[in-house]
């Protein structure tokens, strides 16, 4: 009528749907904004790496864009001035190059998060995490006498087991299960009586 419990479902990691959103979105940005907010990629790359290189590459971005479009807009009657070529060029580097700087280091920061990360607190660690699986309990082995095992295994911290031998026991001493024999020997009896009068016909 009570059987155990059920378990709790294992819980998903939190904000994993949220954090695949936010970087194609912020892999986009620059391509959708025609350059304009590449910055955005960055600003979001450094707060979350806090690296110095990162705020680097974000203010030398909004430089590069700023610069770009200047050039762009001097040479609009002639478009094929150097102005306009290299102002291309580096619109062009910002839109696509950002992009892909920010994709690859929100991923490789992605891989390098440490173990259980994202686990939600007030739940046990999952012991298969690691893939080895749970440390194994007492393993009985051997006839058991008297409700005594002959070995036992104890786990050891190298979740390696350790045979601690028993003492031996004195064996039982054996019963011959004496009712079945009875049975045994009244039906070969009555066989046998049975096969006389047939033999007596």
């Amino acid at each position: 009528m009570y059987g155990p419990g059920i378990a709790p479902p294992q819980p998903r990691p939190a904000g994993q749907a949220a954090a695949i959103w936010l970087r194609v979105l912020f892999t986009a940005l620059p391509v959708l904004s025609i350059g304009f907010l590449a910055w955005g990629s960055l600003l979001r790359l450094a707060l979350v790496r806090r690296h110095p290189l990162d705020w680097a590459l974000m203010v030398f971005d909004i430089v590069a864009i700023i610069v770009g479009y200047l050039l762009i807009g001097l040479a609009h009657d002639n478009t094929d001035s150097w102005q306009s070529n290299v102002g291309t060029l580096t619109v062009l580097v910002c839109m696509f190059g950002t992009p892909a700087y920010f994709l690859v280091m929100d991923i490789r920061r992605g891989n390098t998060r440490p173990a259980g990360y994202g686990a939600p607190t007030g739940y046990p660690p999952n012991p298969y995490a690691s893939g080895y699986g749970p440390m194994p309990g007492p393993v009985h082995t051997g006839p058991v006498h008297g409700g005594i095992p002959e070995s036992t295994q104890m786990p050891s911290r190298t979740g390696m087991p350790n045979r601690t031998p028993m003492p031996p026991q004195s064996p039982a001493p054996a019963q011959p299960p004496a009712p079945r024999i009875n049975q045994v020997r009244a039906e070969l009896d009555e066989l046998s009586d049975y096969l006389r009068k047939e033999e007596g016909r």
